[in-house]
């Protein structure tokens, strides 16, 4: 009896290690990294292979500086919500010869270490039009940044669609209304 009990233990603690070490799925322990992260409380427009929406972020010693990088790339196991800053524990994880269209970095969330609501009357900056790419979308009379942020631009809608109509850029100022919801505030 006891010899199943140790064969069952043996067999589930190598199952974990299989499940959870990655030098044994190929990818090299020098190549794995656990790092803190910040995500900002909005998306930012980017062009990668196409127009995307990126998370705005900062790592390690950047977390509480001015600056912001876009990540292109998912972060695997994480789910974003607008209007919330998130610091968190990341792996990252460098791919050896990935594919030509895609990162060669990886991203496993590790785990949330805070979420905190930003207020209400924050104002931030979204680029609408840039780089020959314009990211508004117009559905059924609803106009979205890329089918991920619903806006509400009354009583600016008529200005805003001259300015993706006439101008090679523009920037848009909002609030968050709550969930994916904005509201236009300006434009430049």
């Amino acid at each position: 009896m006891q010899t199943k009990l140790f064969i069952i233990l043996f067999t589930g603690l190598l199952t974990f290690l299989g499940t959870n070490s990655c030098s044994l799925v190929g990818i090299d322990p020098d190549d794995i990294e656990l790092i803190e992260m910040r995500i900002n409380h909005h998306k930012q427009t980017a062009v990668g292979i196409g127009p995307q929406m990126v998370y705005l972020v900062q790592e390690e010693d950047e977390i509480g500086g001015e600056n912001w990088k876009y990540l292109y790339d998912e972060i695997e196991g994480f789910e974003y919500e607008a209007g919330y800053v998130y610091d968190l524990k990341v792996r990252k994880i460098k791919i050896q010869n990935p594919p030509q269209d895609a990162s060669n970095l990886k991203y496993i969330l590790q785990r949330v270490v805070s979420k905190e609501k930003i207020s209400e009357d924050e104002n931030f900056d979204i680029k609408l039009k840039w780089a020959d790419s314009n990211f508004v979308q117009n559905s059924n009379n609803e106009l979205s940044i890329l089918g991920e942020y619903m806006i509400d631009c009354e009583p600016l809608c008529e200005e805003l669609s001259q300015a993706l109509e006439n101008n090679e850029e523009v920037t848009g100022t909002f609030t968050h209304l709550g969930g994916n919801r904005l509201k236009l505030i300006s434009m430049q």
